[in-house]
Formats: C-alpha cells, structure tokens, sequence
C-alpha cells in the first residue's frame, strides 16, 4: 500500500500577493569609507577599490565598487515586505545569492535600488516541508541605468 504525503499549504493569498510587487527605490551614495571596510570585512586587497590614484592608472575616474558589494548596502525605501506565511517556520537558509554586472559602478556615484519577489513556491526537501522564495534587486545610476542585478534564493523550513 502506498502512501501520499500530504504537503501544508503555508503560502497564502496574500502572500502570493506580493509576488511582482516592486518597492519604491531606496538611495545609497556609495562612500569611499563604506568600499575599504567591505574590502577589509572580506579581505580583498586589490587596491583598486581603495586608492584612486590605482584606478586612474588603471583607467578608471575613480575606484570601482567590488562584487558583492551590493549585498552589503540596502538603503530605506528598498525593503521588501516579505511573506508571511502564517507564521511557518523557524529556520531562514540562504540557497545562494547570484550578481549580474551590467556595467560599472563607482565610489561617489548614487546608486538607487528596488526589490521584488520574484517566485515563491512550496516543495519537500530532505530535511522538510520548504518554501522557496526568489528575490530579485536592481541597482541604477543617476542615469537610471541598471548596473548590478541580484536574485536571492531564500528557503524558510
């Protein structure tokens, strides 16, 4: 005799309402002082970021933002109401984080951001019930053009 598992259906109406949803853009001015401790925190010591006269010889007007940076800035306005799935679950997993860098950015520059969910579904994994969810933020210049995109895989169990 086979069995069927039955899976609870934590994600509501109104959670799946916030699918698509994107926040008003929230402003970072990217700070000199802000790129050395990022550098620092994660030991990069490519002095690119850090010493504008290294950029400029490389070519560059002023010091690039390095990777990842972008996780390390979310500024108010940018913050995504997240789903709350009737108070499911107690344990938050990061199942990765991935960048595309569109074009450069620099220090000095204002960089704004907007978030929004872009995919959420339900699925049985070895350790449990899971609901995955999808974020996704965008980084524009002054210009409004995109610089950086991101899309986390968030896993709540």
């Amino acid at each position: 005799m086979s069995t069927s598992v039955v899976l609870p259906a934590v994600i509501g109406a109104a959670d799946r309402a916030l699918i698509g949803v994107e926040t008003e853009p929230g402003y970072h001015l990217i700070e000199a002082g802000a790129v050395r401790r990022f550098c620092e925190a994660v030991g990069l010591a490519d002095r690119i970021y850090v010493d504008v006269a290294v950029a400029r010889a490389a070519g560059l007007r002023e010091r690039p933002v390095p990777p990842t940076f972008w996780c390390a800035i979310q500024e108010p306005g940018s913050e995504l109401q997240r789903p709350l799935l009737g108070g499911w679950g107690t344990r938050n997993l990061n199942g990765g984080t991935e960048f595309e860098y569109v074009r450069p950015a620099f220090v000095g520059q204002t960089v704004a951001c907007t978030a929004r969910i872009s995919a959420m579904q339900e699925r049985e994994a070895r350790a449990g019930h899971a609901v995955i969810t999808v974020i996704e933020h965008v980084w524009r210049d002054e210009s409004g053009q995109v610089v950086t995109r991101s899309r986390l895989t968030g896993i709540r169990m």
